[in-house]
Order: C-alpha cells, then structure tokens, then sequence
C-alpha cells in the first residue's frame, strides 16, 4: 500500500469517528438535556439557554470556562441537577453531550 492509500484510509477513519462522536453528543444531548435546552417550556421556566440560541449563551461562555460548564454539568449547581438529573448516564454520555452543546453554542 503506498503512503497516499495509508493517509487517505487513516484520514477516513478520522472523519468516521468524528462523524459517530458527533451524532453520539447530539444523542445524549436529546436523550437528556434537550428538554431543559431547546427553547420549550421546561426549559422557560427553569431560564435554560436554548442551544439552539447563541446568543442565551454567551454570557455564560463569558463567565464559565469548558472546565467549569462540565463541572456544573457533572456535579450540579442551583437547579441544575448532576448530569442533568440522568443517574443511568455514563460520564462518556455526558462528557459528548457537554461536546455537543459547546460545538454548537461558541
């Protein structure tokens, strides 16, 4: 196999696992989060920016750096529940849904 057929097979399997990370983090964001975090009334009432709303967003970024955002995630904070209230979630679930919404809020 020449060295181009090995970087374009690796470069594949790269996208690939980036492609199911990708969908895995959206999976686990609408498994757990998405009702809190998507604009519906759940989400109103408790004050949840809406992950698809950018701007509800920036003030947090603003004062909450990716470390502290996973630790309000995984550990609770105020109303929000320790892993968003799912006990059955593995900390890798969160830990892509947490990718998720950073990937499409910054």
């Amino acid at each position: 196999m020449r060295v181009v057929e090995v970087r374009a097979a690796v470069f594949a399997l790269v996208v690939g696992f980036l492609s199911l990370s990708a969908m895995a983090g959206e999976a686990a964001f609408e498994k757990v989060c998405s009702s809190c975090h998507s604009g519906g009334f759940k989400g109103m009432v408790t004050g949840a920016p809406n992950v698809n709303e950018r701007e509800e967003w920036q003030s947090f970024h603003a004062s909450k750096n990716e470390e502290e955002m996973r630790q309000v995630v995984m550990q609770g904070l105020n109303d929000h529940k320790p892993k968003g209230g799912c006990k059955k979630c593995s900390d890798s679930e969160i830990n892509a849904a947490i990718d998720y919404v950073l990937s499409v809020t910054k």
